[in-house]
């Protein structure tokens, strides 16, 4: 379907996924999810470029952190950086860059299905509410390709006009998709994502 503008495909690879994992349950479905990705990036990339940076918001998944991270986790807020943290790493790195690039609020999210015990929401649901919350026009969200095929690709949260329709307040997506899907640790294209918060605004 590439010879198809993006406003056609990106509509019919998301109706098609469900029928096709049907009829074909030993798909791909990891490199099903990467091509949808990247023909929505595209088809929302000029509009969400042209947000202002004020009314951006940056979604990380925790597993970016670094191994040693002393996590200090808020239900309302999810993953808080210990105030001085002397550790390096890429939630760290990428909340900074962010914050220092005008964005209305970084969330780092936490499963949880991993911290039941924390009464921590669902990350979809932490998603969501954040969203309806703070109203952000334009959204990047990182994640692993198995997190969204499974909680957001579905034609109800897609419309012209944005992503997460059907839950209320509409958004101007972007996503980075990690490497693998390990919850534990997961690596990302750093250089692709740093330069995807800082673009236009």
């Amino acid at each position: 379907m590439r010879f198809l503008p993006h406003w056609i495909t990106l509509p019919i690879l998301v109706f098609l996924y469900k029928p096709l994992t049907k009829l074909f349950p030993r798909m791909d479905k990891d490199r099903y999810v990467r091509q949808v990705v990247t023909v929505g990036n595209a088809f929302f990339f000029r509009k969400f470029a042209a947000v202002p940076f004020r009314e951006r918001m940056l979604f990380l998944p925790y597993c970016l952190r670094a191994r040693t991270c002393p996590t200090i986790i808020d239900p309302d807020k999810g993953l808080q950086c210990p105030p001085q943290c002397p550790l390096e790493c890429e939630v760290k790195h990428l909340k900074k860059i962010a914050l220092e690039t005008g964005y209305k609020e970084v969330f780092v999210v936490v499963s949880g299905r991993l911290h039941k015990r924390e009464g921590i929401l669902r990350s979809r649901d932490f998603l969501a509410r954040q969203i309806e919350s703070l109203k952000p026009k334009a959204v990047i969200g990182c994640l692993c390709a198995k997190d969204l095929r499974q909680k957001y690709l579905s034609p109800k949260n897609l419309s012209p006009a944005g992503t997460l329709g059907s839950m209320g307040h509409k958004v101007l997506p972007q996503i980075i998709l990690l490497d693998g899907a390990n919850c534990r640790k997961s690596s990302v294209d750093l250089h692709r994502l740093e330069e995807l918060i800082r673009v236009g605004g």
